[in-house]
């Protein structure tokens, strides 16, 4: 978080500009325009020790500081705005009561001064001193576009709870005799327009030059079934929003209903903050902000502290007792291209420290609003237009000595906030750290969630991403599934973000039909001794409260809000491809799936095929980016390809009947990029499976060498270390099976043989009834051929040979050198030619004994038997289909074993 202090900054450039030492002091923020710059006071003392106050305009992209004007005497002036051309000047002065005086009210000044060269410029006042808070601003554009040599600025004047008025100021081009043009301005102010006649709350947006106020009205009457109908009597609080053009009338664009508590004149408290930045008027009885943006992000933020009162209590003032017990400390965020909003609460404060707490809001990288709670958390909520507000993240915050007032500063850079009290600059930013140390913490899930969403889908850092999961691979927590959660989030989340960066700008728009994250509910964190809960829930109907395009002064202008009503408007929700519905498809074909049965040319994501396994699926795989298996599919067919294939086909079908609704339709250079974004987005699949599944085999790395891979990687663990690496391998499988996304080559296999050796038998054979491992040929092989032969392991063998699949069965068979395996092929091989099957191109079998042929018999008894089998063979089949010595081999097999036993 990078400090810099305003006045340290200004004093050097004042003392810069002067040989004489530079005593200004008392610096204050007064204000700040369209262009980011900033109106400050600063005192200065004269020879004979007379104190004079400073107004100025400073430019932070220019570094410049100019002084506006001069006074001979102290003033205390709260708030002031400059016109475009620094040319005329708006300022309040707050006179507070002495002690002797009988008034006990401060009183508002408001005043005109011009600023021109050569000219004794004297402040006007502008209207009577009042009581109420009074506040001046500037608005820009719309000075002298249609009468060349008369320049028409405006200015609104804000009176608190009575009326915002508009006033012009005309100034007068003269011509000079060298050529030049020198400005005048007689003094003169017409009367004002009232724009607005009663108002509790009003906020002025310099960057949009949008002007929100809050005013009370008659509730509209509704006469739908079963709602209450109000009193006619009953006044409703509305927001509303008049929007400035630089060449147009201003118009309402806004009205939304707002549920406030009803306050009386001078409300609750009555007292006022004077708020230069962002300006506001309004008492202590309402603190609220809205913070908007120009691509369609409206955040209506309101805080406010409340407890459950007994019926003897009316208020907190009157309840001292409850004062002591504590309160809640709340605020809501409306989230309105959303519609939703967004309710915090952090319960039991002492009054004390939550009468002096002040949330700063401010939009954080386009996507967050970052809401600051001096000395307890910060909360950065997800606005993001691109899925629904979902990932909201509490983190802790330092510690400071006194409560900042933070507000938004223009010209500072992104993210930058000022201390209206000491004007320090703080630049909000949200460290990794501070999300690492929060994700290890016990933080509840839906917290570390938001943070895995944040850090792969908005900051792009996936290497992090992928080590905070290798850390939840060692610390799961207590359930396996809350590590299932977070790897479907990286999944969704990092997949998105690879197609995104791969696209060309023109199918940009095709992303938001794909899904971004995996929703989850609100919960409690616990911050420290904090508890901060929030909830959320949705507003009704809120697409009526905006101007639609077709009402507006100017129909085809975009801004802010036709992109907030594109947001809000029901026909413009796009439909977001749902992984469940992949997920239906698949498992429709996945019974039908035969590995033997399916060839490469149906499925167009075919692995390169390699003489020999190697691990090498992309041109450059370190050491440390390899997986403990070689990622090549020993079958016809892999459940990869079966996988991408599926997606590729419902991705492209989905975008295809997407872009043939509402306004898509007819787009033809969207309809081309559907090919590009499924194509790049089942790419992007793989991707991300293959990392997450690096990430889980991180806990074997320790041990991994390029020459011990596979199956001789799995025999060389040790059992528990097997049965840890197998559940958190399963925890990844279930994962990618619940989104529809392929694993990695090679590791179906990897997973069974790894089951095989950490699982008991029996629960194994439910692993591969249910389909969850997959006795490929390369794992059946390794099985029935290791060298543990005990008469219970050679049953289990049997077993597995018995369910698998006929052609992997007699290949497993063939590679079994055991007297089981020869006397099951045999029996096969003559039941194959007993039924008149043909055995056409299989390979014969070779003897391992050198028995001699029937001389090794050891009776003619058996001998005779012998030959009467072999005569009912060849009476059956040619001796060119006869393996002759498969079947002496069995024999003698057989044999050896009835006399041994």
């Amino acid at each position: 978080m990078a400090i810099q202090n305003i006045a340290v900054k200004l004093c050097g450039i004042l003392q810069s500009e002067s040989d004489e030492e530079v005593t200004a002091r008392e610096w204050r923020l007064i204000g700040q325009e369209q262009d980011g710059s900033q109106l400050l006071t600063w005192v200065t003392s004269t020879h004979n020790n007379q104190e004079l106050l400073n107004i100025g305009v400073y430019t932070n992209k220019t570094k410049t500081l100019s002084t506006l004007h001069r006074f001979n005497e102290k003033l205390n002036i709260i708030q002031a705005s400059v016109n475009a051309s620094h040319s005329l000047l708006v300022y309040v002065v707050k006179e507070t009561p002495k002690e002797d005086e009988l008034t006990k009210e401060a009183l508002y000044y408001p005043y005109l001064l011009p600023l021109l060269l050569d000219k004794e410029n004297k402040p006007i006042q502008v209207q009577d001193a009042s009581s109420k808070q009074v506040m001046v601003q500037y608005v820009y554009g719309k000075s002298h576009k249609y009468s060349p040599g008369v320049r028409n600025d405006r200015f609104l004047l804000f009176k608190h709870l009575e009326c915002i008025n508009i006033y012009r100021t005309t100034m007068i081009c003269n011509d000079c005799d060298d050529g030049t043009e020198e400005w005048g301005f007689d003094g003169v102010i017409p009367e004002p327009d009232t724009i607005v006649r009663v108002f509790s709350w009003a906020q002025w947006d310099c960057v949009n030059q949008v002007l929100y106020y809050i005013h009370y009205r008659q509730p509209t009457q509704s006469f739908a079934e079963g709602e209450e109908v109000k009193s006619p009597s009953e006044i409703m609080p509305t927001l509303s929003a008049l929007q400035f053009h630089a060449d147009l009338p201003h118009e309402t664009v806004l009205n939304i209903p707002l549920s406030l508590p009803q306050l009386g004149s001078g409300g609750a408290c009555g007292e006022y903050q004077d708020d230069p930045a962002p300006l506001r008027v309004h008492d202590c009885s309402l603190d609220l902000q809205v913070a908007g943006d120009a691509s369609g992000v409206l955040c209506i933020c309101h805080h406010y502290l409340y407890k459950p009162l007994d019926d003897s209590t009316t208020s907190l003032e009157d309840g001292g007792d409850l004062k002591e017990s504590g309160v809640n400390f709340a605020y809501s965020i409306t989230i309105l291209h959303h519609g939703c909003v967004a309710h915090s609460v952090v319960p039991d404060l002492p009054w004390a420290l939550a009468k002096s707490l002040r949330p700063s809001y401010t939009l954080y990288a386009d996507t967050y609003l970052l809401v600051n709670i001096p000395n307890l958390f910060t909360h950065l909520l997800d606005v993001s237009l691109s899925h629904e507000p979902c990932c909201h993240i509490v983190l802790p915050t330092e510690d400071c000595v006194t409560s900042p007032s933070l507000a938004p500063i223009l010209g500072w850079g992104p993210n930058a906030m000022v201390d209206l009290n000491t004007l320090d600059v703080v630049t909000m930013s949200v460290a990794e750290k501070d999300l690492v140390d929060m994700f290890k913490s016990s933080t509840p899930l839906e917290n570390k969630l938001s943070i895995m969403h944040y850090l792969v889908h908005h900051e792009g850092n996936l290497e992090l991403a992928e080590e905070l999961i290798s850390w939840m691979c060692v610390n799961p927590g207590p359930t396996l599934g809350a590590l299932r959660r977070m790897m479907q989030q990286y999944l969704l989340g990092a997949t998105h973000t690879v197609t995104k960066r791969s696209l060309p700008a023109s199918v940009l728009a095709l992303m938001t039909f794909l899904p971004v994250t995996m929703p989850h509910k609100l919960v409690e964190v616990k911050i420290g001794d904090i508890c901060v809960a929030a909830s959320q829930e949705k507003l009704w109907n809120v697409s009526v409260v905006v101007l639609g395009p077709r009402q507006r002064l100017s129909q085809f202008a975009e801004d802010m809000w036709t992109r907030l009503w594109v947001a809000l408007n029901p026909a413009n929700k796009t439909p977001v491809l749902k992984p469940e519905a992949v997920r239906a498809k698949l498992s429709a074909s996945k019974h039908c799936y035969q590995p033997e049965a399916l060839s490469r040319c149906s499925t167009p994501h075919s692995p390169t095929s390699a003489p020999f396994p190697t691990p090498l699926r992309r041109s450059s795989v370190t050491a440390a980016d390899c997986l403990p298996f070689f990622e090549v599919d020993e079958c016809t067919a892999s459940k990869q390809e079966h996988v991408v294939a599926a997606n590729l086909r419902e991705v492209s079908v989905h975008l295809m009947k997407a872009t043939n609704e509402g306004p898509w339709q007819n787009l033809s250079a969207i309809e081309s990029g559907v090919h590009c974004v499924a194509t790049r987005w089942v790419t992007a699949q793989l991707d991300a499976s293959r990392a997450v599944c690096r990430a889980v085999c991180n806990l074997t790395q320790a041990k991994l060498t390029h020459q011990q891979r596979g199956f001789t990687f799995v025999d060389e663990l040790e059992p528990p270390h097997a049965l840890v690496l197998f559940k958190t391998l399963e925890s990844y499988v279930l994962a990618c099976e619940l989104l529809a996304y392929p694993l990695p080559a090679g590791l179906a296999s990897f997973f069974t043989y790894l089951g095989y050796r950490a699982l008991p038998f029996c629960m194994f054979m439910q692993y591969v009834h249910r389909s969850v491992l997959e006795l490929h040929y390369d794992v059946l092989r390794t099985i029935v051929t290791s060298k543990d032969d005990d008469p219970t392991t050679v049953n289990h063998k049997l077993r597995l040979i018995q369910i698998a699949g006929e052609g992997r069965a007699r290949r497993a068979l063939a590679a079994w050198q055991h007297e089981a395996a020869l006397q099951l092929r045999a029996r096969d091989h003559a039941a194959t030619l007993l039924s008149g099957e043909r055995s056409r191109g299989r390979a014969r079998h070779r003897s391992a004994r050198d028995a001699g042929g029937m001389t090794a018999l050891p009776s003619g008894e058996r001998l005779s038997s012998l030959d009467s089998f072999l005569d009912l063979l060849t009476a059956k089949a040619s001796l060119n289909e006869l393996d002759f010595n498969l079947i002496i081999e069995a024999t003698l097999t057989s044999i050896q074993g009835g006399v041994e036993a």
